[in-house]
């Protein structure tokens, strides 16, 4: 056996259930299974969702564990588990926290068959899932994306309130009083989203490769740059998947096949990944496909309609080739050159599947 699958086989696994206040830990040793080890076997404790917190149960965590590797496993929870796991990071990076997919983590602790549903139960299932499935480290955003991601979400919070108060503008009735305020709420909204995108050029000024990467994907037709800077926020770095696959993976734009012996339901996008992410592509699209100006991109959907693929399961496939082409671009520090004469763009097929 080698040096590296003892280490593994030597792996304690804590899982931590997130609340916005505290969270709770549990931990699973080596070669511990449920049910063959029950439940309450595994050591439990809550602690503040706090840096104090984290110290604390590194102090409890060092009274179980002496002198073994030990990893962490949670559930995605915005903010909450994000925070955490930097404060984790930061206070003890050997620990490479995991912060897995909410639906699967929820999934597996079902499939335990537990009656009862808490917090402690929820953690000592996560700490099972880590012992099981080993997730992979979460990879935190540089300051610079999380700026950017910051601010493009809250100018997409912004919108959604735009856009829910045009809608009621409409349904007011006879009020003057409810027009006015809510006339002079519209203009602050517009306001408020123009300062947001300001911000976002401001942040992307300041960094010249994201700059870079910016401009980069500006120049396939139907990606501006608040498409690009959505894009690069909420995935991140395109660069660090090792495979187009896995992108396409993470952002939920993969094929969903649905077949059950003789029964085959129909093929949709899995839609496991980035919501934020594939509305942004899902936009994209539709701006290339409308575009006066002809595109390999655009040939494609054409090409696959005519090839009598549905309207809808063509714009998925061109969602899902659209963040293939930026990945490749980015790795290849290539621009997209439009040329309606050619028979593909600037990106050779080897490109767009290294």
């Amino acid at each position: 056996m080698s040096t590296t699958e003892l280490w593994e086989v030597n792996e304690h696994w804590v899982g931590l259930d997130v609340a916005k206040a505290s969270f709770e830990a549990a931990l699973v040793r080596p070669g511990q299974r449920f049910p063959q080890t029950p439940m309450r076997e595994f050591p439990l404790a809550t602690f503040p969702r706090t840096a104090d917190g984290v110290q604390a149960f590194l102090a409890w965590l060092d009274e179980h564990v002496q002198d073994a590797p030990v990893r962490t496993a949670m559930e995605a929870t915005g903010s909450y588990s994000v925070e955490l796991a930097a404060w984790l990071i930061h206070a003890r990076p050997a620990l490479q926290p995991a912060i897995h997919n909410a639906h699967e983590t929820a999934h597996f602790i079902k499939s335990l068959g537990l009656r009862n549903k808490t917090d402690g139960l929820d953690a000592r299932g996560l700490a099972l899932f880590g012992a099981e499935r080993r997730p992979a480290p979460y990879e935190p955003l540089t300051p610079e994306r999380e700026q950017l991601r910051t601010v493009s979400r809250y100018r997409d919070l912004l919108i959604r309130e735009r856009v829910a108060l045009e809608n009621h503008l409409s349904e007011i009735g006879q009020s003057n009083f409810t027009a006015v305020n809510a006339k002079k709420r519209l203009r602050n909204l517009k306001d408020d989203i123009h300062r947001c995108e300001d911000e976002l050029k401001v942040i992307v000024e300041k960094h010249p490769e994201i700059k870079h990467d910016v401009e980069l994907l500006a120049t396939i037709d139907g990606v501006a740059f608040l498409t690009a800077v959505t894009i690069l926020a909420e995935l991140g770095d395109l660069r660090r998947f090792a495979r187009a696959r896995q992108l396409t993976a993470y952002a939920g734009t993969t094929p969903r096949i649905v077949q059950s012996g003789p029964n085959k339901g129909k093929t949709r996008l899995c839609k496991r990944g980035n919501a934020r992410a594939r509305k942004t592509l899902y936009l994209s699209v539709l701006c290339i496909i409308r575009s006066k100006h002809d595109s390999h991109l655009k040939r494609t959907y054409q090409k696959l309609v005519a090839g009598g693929l549905p309207k809808k399961a063509a714009i998925a496939a061109l969602m899902r080739k659209l963040l293939v082409v930026m990945r490749a671009m980015l790795i290849h520090n290539t621009s997209y050159k439009r040329n309606p004469h050619a028979t593909g763009d600037s990106l050779t097929k080897n490109h767009l599947v290294a």
